[in-house]
């Protein structure tokens, strides 16, 4: 989590074009792994009553949700300001 906000930070701070695309390469990976971590949990979560442990799991899946979807909004709007220029 704080690895994907590190890379979205530097990426709204990228000044050229080149700065800007080897850091969606960073973000992509560091989405990916958020996903197979969201998925490990997912699975160890499955089929279990909600204790205190897996709520907290499941706040940190919602927040890696949504910090997932705001780089993507940030990275498309990034894109098509750049095919504007």
């Amino acid at each position: 989590m704080r690895n994907m906000q590190a890379i979205h930070e530097k990426m709204m701070a990228a000044k050229t074009p080149q700065e800007h695309a080897a850091l969606m390469d960073e973000q992509m990976k560091a989405m990916q792994d958020g996903m197979a971590m969201m998925d490990k949990m997912k699975q160890d979560s499955s089929g279990h009553t909600m204790s205190p442990r897996t709520h907290e799991m499941m706040e940190k899946r919602l927040d890696m949700m949504q910090m997932m979807m705001k780089s993507m909004m940030d990275r498309q709007a990034a894109e098509s300001q750049s095919t504007v220029n």
